[in-house]
């Protein structure tokens, strides 16, 4: 037996869109990591051989007045010695097995190269995040490198809260710097947290792993202290951008020189380089496609599938590399809603479509508070019963971390 679901739908006119007028779009990656001096490890290489590290970028989207529209964060795997650690790219030449020492560059994207054909993708790097930007808005991105030394977060993750925390102060900062490189042909510019960051609250943070094992960041003073380079991009400053330098210059080298600060007992010397992509605003609008009659559009849905998918689905959501695992959980609707909403409150914070067929299932939502769309695709498994899909950015499907969930 099937059912079936009878939809009217009144449609006056429906305006088609490419990219929402007006909005260009950033691409950011990861390119390099070099070393150029590594930093004091365990000498018994219990954490593995050289040096191990990985990235946070830590970004918001703002007004050109400095009014915060959301805040982000995403974070690169774990690049080092890879023995008896599963998860690790393998990167340096300490070891057989990887381990970063001075003189080694390594390319976040396992596949890039240092010589690759003109337009190959690859060597842009590895695809971390992209945005939406409106013609005033600002995008400040502050990148973080670490070394790894512990699976042990709590000063990681307190530093990142923190710098989080932030941004409402790091945009009020940042938007009116922008505007005054509106009319020149510097593609971008660099800040750095003195008048807009509490840094003596970010060093007592800090002194969780100042000369102490554990996770920290690299570019740390002696005493504990740290303050992060920014960058901060408009549509202007990313036209001229684009314009002033070719495909493969496009990219931005962020230092972080712990002997430079008379940081004599850890003197990590390192630097990264990220690569800029970006994509002017659509500003054509296909006609309006008008109907002027009320169609009737049929559902079939068959009840052993509906009752596969209908209900809310519950589990973790870690980024792309498994890490930082979070509470997740939605609705999905016989009639290809899909519903995220606060268990406790009900309020919904997003809302989008799906389909499915075949034990996969695709589609997309927007996050109420941002305007932000999320894409997904993902596959069922009726052995396990769980759900497992990849996220990303407008209309890509990876980037922005993963789930796996399972029906309440």
């Amino acid at each position: 037996m099937k059912i079936y679901f009878l939809i009217a739908v009144f449609i006056t006119h429906i305006s088609l869109y490419a990219q929402q007028p007006g909005n260009g779009k950033v691409k950011i990656y990861l390119r390099t990591i070099s070393c150029i001096k590594e930093s004091a490890d365990d000498i018994f290489d219990f954490d593995g051989k050289g040096n191990e590290v990985f990235v946070t970028f830590f970004y918001s989207v703002a007004s050109s007045n400095g009014t915060t529209r959301y805040i982000n964060k995403i974070t690169s795997a774990v690049y080092g010695d890879v023995n008896g650690r599963p998860g690790r790219y393998k990167a340096g030449t300490a070891g057989n097995n990887g381990g970063i020492k001075a003189g080694d560059i390594i390319y976040a994207n396992p596949n890039t190269e240092a010589m690759m054909p003109v337009g190959d993708e690859r060597f842009k790097g590895q695809f971390m995040f992209d945005a939406e930007l409106g013609p005033t808005d600002i995008i400040t991105v502050v990148p973080v490198l670490w070394e790894w030394d512990s699976d042990t977060k709590n000063t990681q993750n307190s530093f990142e809260s923190f710098l989080s925390g932030s941004f409402n102060s790091i945009n009020v900062h940042t938007a009116p710097i922008a505007q005054r490189f509106n009319t020149v042909s510097s593609p971008y510019i660099y800040s750095d947290g003195t008048n807009c960051i509490d840094l003596a609250g970010m060093s007592r943070i800090l002194q969780g792993v100042n000369g102490i094992a554990g996770n920290r960041p690299l570019g740390m003073a002696l005493n504990g202290n740290y303050n992060p380079a920014m960058i901060v991009m408009n549509q202007t400053i990313l036209q001229n951008w684009r314009s002033v330098y070719s495909l493969y210059n496009g990219e931005c080298r962020f230092y972080f020189n712990e002997s430079n600060l008379g940081n004599t007992r850890d003197h990590g010397n390192y630097d990264i380089t990220i690569h800029i992509d970006y994509t002017a605003p659509v500003n054509t609008i296909t006609a309006p496609v008008k109907i002027s009659k009320r169609p009737n559009t049929v559902i079939t849905i068959n009840p052993s599938v509906a009752d596969t998918w209908k209900g809310t689905w519950s589990g973790t959501q870690t980024n792309d590399y498994g890490l930082y695992p979070q509470a997740v959980s939605f609705q999905l609707t016989y009639a290809g809603e899909f519903i995220m909403a606060n268990e406790q409150t009900g309020a919904v914070g997003a809302k989008g479509t799906y389909t499915f067929s075949n034990n996969i299932i695709n589609g997309s939502y927007k996050l109420l508070s941002s305007g932000e769309t999320i894409s997904f695709t993902g596959t069922f498994d009726p052995n396990t019963q769980k759900l497992s899909c990849s996220l990303g950015m407008g209309t890509a499907t990876t980037g922005q971390g993963k789930w796996i969930v399972s029906k309440k």
